[in-house]
């Protein structure tokens, strides 16, 4: 089967036929070397060629941790002995489409909870005053700070970030209490 190809390098066309002949080594217009010398079994970086397909992608994760709630559902009522209906507590139902970018598919935490009044926000310092005034102020802070350098250094800086890991999101997750 012959397919048209387009060099990387000097973005000409050409045509080969893949399936007898594999993929070229050497440009067919310019005579560059366009081959890889990866191993075959080596997973690289996919392909993506728009925000659309991205959108749908990340829309389609959505749906699939949907699905996999439901399914994980009906395991722990099979584990139990309850039915899935008693089961539905834990199912995924109301992840938002993610049409413009920046948005997001979790719902909205309910007002209770958003900060006023609640831990987060501006008046989570009221519920402990003595995180910055007491024996050791700032302390975790601090060492979290120490942990993220030691680990940067560890790991020459690849992993290094300022962003919480997503356990709750992770296969085998289970909340608390």
């Amino acid at each position: 089967m012959a397919v048209r190809l387009r060099c990387p390098i000097c973005r000409g066309t050409f045509v080969w036929d893949i399936v007898n002949s594999g993929f070229p080594d050497d440009c067919k217009v310019c005579g560059e070397h366009i081959g890889h010398d990866r191993a075959d079994d080596d997973i690289v970086m996919p392909s993506i060629r728009d925000a659309r397909s991205v959108m749908q992608r990340t829309d389609q994760v959505y749906r699939d941790i949907e699905r996999g709630s439901e399914i994980r559902a009906q395991i722990a009522a099979e584990q139990v002995g309850a039915t899935p209906a008693e089961m539905s507590g834990i199912k995924i139902t109301d992840l938002r489409p993610t049409t413009q970018p920046g948005s997001v598919a979790a719902p909205p935490l309910p007002a209770h909870l958003q900060g006023v009044g609640g831990f987060g926000g501006a008046n989570g310092v009221q519920y402990s005053p003595l995180v910055q005034s007491g024996p050791e102020p700032n302390a975790g802070a601090r060492m979290r700070t120490s942990l993220q350098n030691h680990h940067g250094s560890l790991t020459r800086g690849y992993a290094v970030s300022d962003n919480p890991a997503t356990e709750t999101q992770q296969p085998g997750y289970r909340r608390r209490g």
